[in-house]
């Protein structure tokens, strides 16, 4: 309970956050008026902050995170691989009486269609998705419901498709696709998540005994003209919150002895 309050609550985007650190920045200013260390600390949120909402912030968080990891552009690049195993990134799911539905989230969307393109890349044989529900409480159907009907309408055969829905965490998704694999007979695999997640889900997966071949999806769409690298976007707060977690993800895995990072 503790985890997902923080999780949900304390991050960069979250109102919560936002509000707790400018709180204390009034709270020193108004216990000590006279002193120059509190507005130092709001000069520093101000610029920090705006500067972590621009593309120019953003990429250098994703950039230092991804920085030296492959992407799958040729079907040598994936080392004799007949297999893609794509990462959920979260959905949005609503309920209307007894109707249910939900969609991808952006960094989700990205990752499928990733996915989709290695597969037809490499003449894949079998596409596993893989994502289940983390929050019962905040999500109503499994992410790799949602995952498959975007592989599938770009292109991915549904018989060449593999639901894994249990899993809620990354370690959890590393220990389950291990039997999928077993039991398909994969020797080899290419691995699609996002620039943030790609290094933390690389050690997980191999801390589990696998070795994946990385593809990492885009951060943004290709097709859409970047936006200036100093204007603050909702895009770009999204990718450094995104960023952040990721590393205070990485020590939580590291202190756990979840992570082998070879």
């Amino acid at each position: 309970m503790i985890l997902d309050f923080i999780k949900e609550q304390l991050h960069l985007s979250s109102p919560l956050g936002l509000f707790l650190i400018l709180a204390v920045g009034v709270a020193w200013l108004w216990l000590r008026p006279a002193s120059r260390a509190p507005r130092r600390y709001l000069l520093a949120l101000v610029i920090g902050y705006g500067f972590l909402t621009t593309p120019a912030g953003a990429s250098l968080l994703v950039g230092a995170l991804s920085h030296g990891i492959p992407r799958v552009m040729t079907r040598e690049d994936a080392r004799g691989a007949d297999t893609v195993v794509v990462l959920g990134g979260g959905v949005v799911t609503a309920a209307v009486g007894d109707d249910i539905g939900g969609t991808l989230t952006g960094s989700s969307l990205l990752r499928a269609l990733e996915a989709a393109r290695v597969f037809k890349l490499i003449g894949g044989r079998l596409l596993i998705a893989s994502a289940g529900i983390p929050r019962p409480d905040l999500q109503l159907l499994p992410e790799s419901e949602m995952l498959r009907d975007a592989l599938v309408r770009n292109g991915v055969a549904p018989s060449a498709i593999v639901e894994e829905s249990a899993s809620r965490t990354t370690r959890e998704q590393a220990l389950a696709i291990g039997p999928v694999l077993r039991a398909h007979h994969v020797e080899r695999f290419v691995l699609v998540t996002s620039p943030t997640h790609m290094r933390r889900s690389l050690a997980a997966f191999r801390a589990a005994g696998l070795d994946p071949v990385p593809s990492m999806a885009p951060a943004r769409s290709e097709r859409l003209p970047p936006p200036p690298l100093v204007l603050p976007n909702g895009d770009s707060l999204w990718l450094s919150d995104d960023a952040l977690y990721e590393c205070a993800a990485w020590v939580y895995y590291w202190s756990r002895g979840w992570v082998n990072n070879r």
